[in-house]
């Protein structure tokens, strides 16, 4: 017969079991306040990305379109990736990507934003959901898929130029999708790297020597980008190459710079390259490695930089970085031995993980400035559009560090006494919710602006192609037109002082012997100096 347990300890029995009920039932509300708190960022940030990706249905030829859309049509796939390889820019796998846009007339530019939105969106998931799980992050899924929307909606739709960057096919095939493509090529690297079967090793080195030689063939501005991380990440699987798991990331990352580097050399010795280069700037420039030059490519780095700063949405990706930090500060991560990092932690070792994200956006971005500049001459920073290839890599960066801080921060304030804890957290995180909505949500009027402006081109669009149809019908040769600008496009007309190319494209896309303003286009834009050059046109 048990004797009975002492009156002390089963009152010291009482609070555990209270403790354990009131911690499951925190447990069973935490799920509860992530979804209150990331709601607001994420429906902003969805709304933009479903803004973008359906308003394709009204994009129409602009600018650079009317001749991709001609050549394509008359030339033949082959003939035109000939005609544009020896003649025009050499760059290869963008004019592979044009034949395939405009391979079904006008379907391809209308399809093509909501491929982007999609494929971006669901590879920054893809790469961060795998990381924040092998970390043993709270609610992986959650924390991957608010930071995937609201850097793909701010990559989209914070900058100044959104229509080049989402709509217009001549710039997002050299621009953004190969930076698309880089966030693939890290899955492929991934998952082929956790994979115990050979044959998907040996298709993804295969990949990786394809898509390196895409990627670079695509446009200079990312194969700059491309090969500043690649090389960080070789050097770094190098340093551990003793650790067996070392091996297949060597060997992926040294055939996918083969690729690339056999990439940039068909697109920099091409004849397309050098009379592009020749058209883009008259006058000799100085080296960049001079002083002169130097300084240039140094101003043109910190303008632009100054341009991106200068746009408030783009802090979005840090506070929403925050926000999934701290909400998951309240479980520590998975203590891990990659074999990328093997070893201990050191503080000098600590200090170089810290510091080198943002050394490498640093480089990598001015190696694009650098770049634009031998490319366009001295003010070829300017190019907006080019700056995605380092902007995707930034925003994640900057989102990483703000995540960082924030599970830094909740863990530290786990030492703060309770009563001071928890107003404090509750005000970080309702300021990091608020701070990210209102951010993202200052982009959404000029956004929505921009789709309606699309629209009533579209509709205007249609009407100016079906009077010049009905024109082509009755038998003329000598067309009047109406041209649609949208975002500053250069469409027919809108040259006086240089050979008017878009009228020229325009005109052979009609298939007419010339095109001359309507009287409707006329009465308002053009000005005295204008009609007195063109004094037949009536």
């Amino acid at each position: 017969m048990s004797s009975p347990a002492p009156a002390g300890a089963e009152h010291a029995t009482e609070p555990s079991g209270a403790d354990d009920e009131r911690s499951t039932v925190r447990s069973r509300r935490r799920p509860w306040v992530w979804a209150l708190l990331m709601l607001p960022p994420a429906a902003v940030a969805v709304h933009l990305l479903a803004l973008g990706a359906f308003a394709g249905r009204t994009v129409r030829l602009a600018a650079e379109d009317w001749c991709a859309a001609t050549r394509v049509r008359d030339y033949g796939s082959l003939g035109f990736i000939d005609y544009y390889y020896f003649k025009v820019n050499g760059r290869l796998a963008y004019h592979v990507g044009q034949v395939l846009v405009f391979a079904d007339g006008l379907r391809g530019i209308r399809l093509l934003p909501f491929v982007l939105v999609v494929t971006l969106t669901v590879g920054i998931f893809t790469v961060l959901y795998l990381a924040l799980r092998h970390l043993q992050w709270r609610w992986p899924a959650a924390a991957a898929g608010l930071l995937a929307v609201v850097v793909s909606a701010l990559t989209f739709f914070a900058g100044n130029v959104v229509y080049q960057v989402l709509f217009w096919s001549a710039a997002t095939v050299t621009h953004t999708v190969p930076v698309i493509l880089g966030v693939w090529n890290v899955v492929i690297l991934v998952v082929a790297a956790r994979s115990p079967r050979r044959w998907v090793r040996v298709t993804a080195v295969v990949l990786a020597l394809l898509m390196g030689f895409v990627i670079a063939s695509l446009g200079e501005a990312f194969f700059v980008v491309g090969a500043v991380y690649a090389v960080t990440a070789l050097l770094s699987a190098l340093l551990a190459w003793r650790d067996r798991r070392a091996r297949f990331p060597i060997t992926w990352l040294a055939v996918w710079l083969m690729g690339l580097f056999a990439g940039f050399v068909v697109l920099y010795f091409s004849p397309g390259q050098r009379l592009r280069t020749q058209i883009s700037y008259r006058h000799e420039q100085q080296s960049l490695v001079s002083l002169h030059g130097l300084s240039e490519t140094v101003h043109g780095w910190l303008s632009s930089w100054a341009i991106i700063l200068s746009q408030p949405a783009y802090y979005a990706a840090i506070v929403a970085g925050l926000l999934v930090g701290l909400l998951a500060s309240s479980a520590p991560l998975r203590r891990t031995s990659l074999p990328f990092a093997g070893g201990s932690w050191t503080r000098p070792r600590t200090l170089l993980v810290v510091v080198l994200p943002a050394v490498l956006v640093v480089i990598a971005s001015f190696g694009v400035i650098a770049g634009l500049r031998q490319g366009y001459g001295p003010e070829g920073w300017r190019f907006q559009r080019a700056w995605t290839s380092f902007l995707i890599p930034a925003l994640v960066t900057a989102a990483l560090y703000g995540a960082a801080a924030g599970y830094w921060l909740g863990r530290r304030s786990g030492r703060w006494q309770q009563n001071a804890r928890v107003p404090a957290m509750a005000a970080l995180l309702g300021a990091s919710a608020l701070f990210g909505t209102v951010l993202l949500g200052s982009i959404v009027p000029r956004s929505t602006a921009l789709v309606l402006d699309m629209s009533v081109r579209a509709k205007a669009w249609d009407q100016n192609n079906a009077a010049v149809e009905a024109q082509i019908r009755e038998g003329r040769r000598i067309v009047r037109f109406t041209p649609t600008p949208i975002s500053g496009s250069t469409e027919p007309f809108r040259l006086t002082t240089s050979p008017d190319w878009a009228r020229n494209c325009a005109t052979a896309y009609y298939g007419v012997d010339t095109l001359i303003p309507s009287e409707e286009w006329l009465s308002t834009p053009a000005s005295a100096e204008w009609r007195q050059k063109n004094p037949t046109v009536r």
